[in-house]
């Protein structure tokens, strides 16, 4: 039995021997299948070139228009026309609403009587004296010549009379007082004759004309304020609310109406403090409206207000709308704004960059299928895009992909050897790099 189990181990011990022969050469060397090197690790890479490089912020705004008013009443009184409906289009000047006040036209009615009445006397004054009334102040003085010689003569005859005593003196007194009045009329109505030849003072003129001043003045100051009952559109535009209709009462400052003009339409948004001196008038926007999906539309910053709100600490701003979208006031738009540019960049994905203990960062430049550490310098970076400042070259190949267990100067193959350019850059990595900061207008 025992010798039995014996040739049994010396037959498994030969079995082993013989596998172990097979597998090495005649000398007991392993054969090349058996234990092979590790193969190099394959990486993607792309090749650096010079191309422009845009930074874009990302925020959001609304369409208001800049050019809308609420137009109020200044008197009171009843709404006698307002035919409009919201989205009714009006033409700068046409009559928007009326207010029924017929005592503002009456008494524009007694202020134009009242200018006509002064303006006549002004016109007489100007005119001078008629022909008849000179002619008849002439047979009144020669009437009243004649009268005092008359009386002259009298009492000449009479105090010849008074002295013979025919008469007593009081014949005379009464004659004498006669003459004095006789002389008296003569000398007014030669003065009233002078006057009508002359012509009105200079004196009566001014006054006349400052009363004729004063009618037109109390005029314009009627119609002005019969012209409050009427109101017209300030400018051409788009009825957006109607407050009122005929029949109501109207208030003074109460609101009636509000329009806004279309073609005054912008994007109001508002731009973080840290960007908030970045960005000057004329920066390139992007916009892309909820209400139009799929479409983007170039723009221009047209305007920045000139402080920051005290609560959000923003800046509002202004972008054009092109002529060719068509939008609403209360629209929902993204914007990208060109936050800085750089016209020459070495761009990279920022998954080719490696942090280094001490903070800086590094790339793996592929030269000869080797790997090499290249510490860089970062000048602009987005939304998965940097821009190096520094540590590389335009033409080298730099890993953007199966770098994270490399060591400097590894062997490594490169995926799909043989493209040129850049044929292994990543989509988005090209020419621009956005900056996710959503601000809500």
């Amino acid at each position: 039995m025992t010798a039995t189990i014996g040739n049994v181990l010396f037959v498994v011990g030969m079995g082993v021997a013989m596998l172990f022969l097979g597998a090495c050469g005649r000398d007991g060397v392993a054969t090349p299948g058996a234990g092979k090197a590790p193969k190099a690790p394959v990486v993607n890479v792309i090749t650096l070139r010079e191309e422009p490089l845009v930074q874009w912020l990302a925020l959001t705004g609304t369409v208001v228009a800049t050019n809308a008013v609420q137009i109020s009443a200044t008197i009171e009184g009843p709404i006698a026309y307002c035919p409009w409906r919201e989205g009714d289009a009006v033409k700068e000047g046409e009559k928007l609403l009326e207010i029924d006040r017929p005592i503002y036209r009456r008494e524009v009615a007694a202020a134009q009587a009242a200018l006509a009445v002064a303006r006549a006397k002004l016109a007489d004054l100007k005119a001078g004296a008629r022909e008849e009334e000179i002619a008849q102040a002439n047979a009144m003085v020669t009437q009243l010549e004649e009268n005092s010689v008359f009386a002259k003569s009298d009492l000449g005859r009479i105090e010849q009379m008074v002295a013979s005593g025919s008469l007593p003196g009081e014949a005379r007194d009464k004659a004498r007082v006669a003459y004095v009045k006789s002389t008296t009329d003569l000398s007014a109505a030669k003065e009233r004759l002078l006057m009508l030849q002359r012509g009105p003072t200079a004196t009566a003129l001014a006054v006349q004309d400052a009363l004729v001043e004063e009618a037109a003045a109390r005029l314009a100051r009627a119609e002005a304020t019969a012209a409050e009952c009427v109101i017209t559109a300030p400018f051409s535009g788009v009825v957006t609310q109607v407050h009122i209709r005929p029949g109501d009462l109207a208030t003074a400052k109460a609101p009636l109406l509000d329009m806004m003009a279309p073609s005054s339409q912008v994007v109001r948004f508002s731009i973080p403090e840290s960007y908030a001196q970045l960005l000057q008038p004329g920066a390139a926007c992007r916009l892309r409206f909820d209400a139009l999906p799929g479409e983007r539309f170039d723009s221009r910053l047209t305007m920045l207000y000139p402080e920051l709100d005290r609560v959000t600490r923003s800046r509002l701003a202004e972008a054009a709308i092109p002529a060719k979208v068509a939008v609403v006031p209360g629209m929902f738009v993204r914007v990208d704004i060109a936050a800085r540019e750089m016209p020459v960049a070495l761009t990279v994905p920022d998954r080719a960059l490696l942090s280094q203990p001490n903070g800086g960062m590094l790339v793996y430049v592929v030269s000869d299928g080797v790997a090499k550490r290249r510490p860089v310098t970062i000048a602009l970076e987005g939304d998965g895009i940097v821009a190096l400042a520094s540590g590389v070259r335009v033409g080298e190949q730099v890993v953007v992909r199966g770098h994270e267990m490399l060591k400097d100067g590894a062997k490594v193959q490169v995926a799909g050897a043989g493209a040129a350019g850049n044929g292994g850059k990543q989509p988005g990595a090209a020419g621009e790099c956005r900056v996710k900061q959503e601000q809500a207008q």
